[in-house]
């Protein structure tokens, strides 16, 4: 079934991110690749309804590095995090930073593919209450 909607995809890890570029655009989506340098000014672009970011725990730490409290994305811009292990610390920091979902990986099967198609059917505001899947 062919998808429609953007998925931005802020990874450090090459591998993973060509996996996800690949899965994704096999299903329809367009993929732009980013990272915690150019979020800012691509998530406060207008006119990204249809649009949601993929990041991993790696790049959601380094943007609260420099100091942002909160993922500076526009509010119709759900937020997918992918982490290594859900600790309370960590969930808290991520309900607190904007995140929509919180995927543990291994990430199997077609989760991450119905996450993303989940939240870009909601595009709701990234501060509707986060689920941890």
């Amino acid at each position: 079934m062919s998808q429609s909607g953007t998925v931005l995809i802020a990874v450090r890890d090459g591998m993973l991110a060509d996996s996800l570029r690949f899965s994704l655009e096999l299903e329809g989506y367009e993929t732009r690749f980013c990272d915690e340098h150019a979020l800012s000014p691509i998530l406060r672009a207008p006119h990204l309804h249809g649009t949601c970011l993929v990041l991993d725990q790696d790049v959601f730490s380094r943007v609260a590095e420099v100091g942002e409290s909160k993922l500076p994305c526009d509010p119709c811009v759900p937020v997918i995090l992918m982490v290594s292990q859900k600790t309370e610390r960590l969930l808290a920091k991520a309900r607190t930073g904007g995140v929509t979902e919180v995927l543990e990986k291994p990430i199997l099967g077609g989760v991450m593919l119905e996450t993303i198609r989940q939240v870009i059917e909601k595009n709701g505001p990234s501060s509707q209450p986060m689920r941890s899947s």
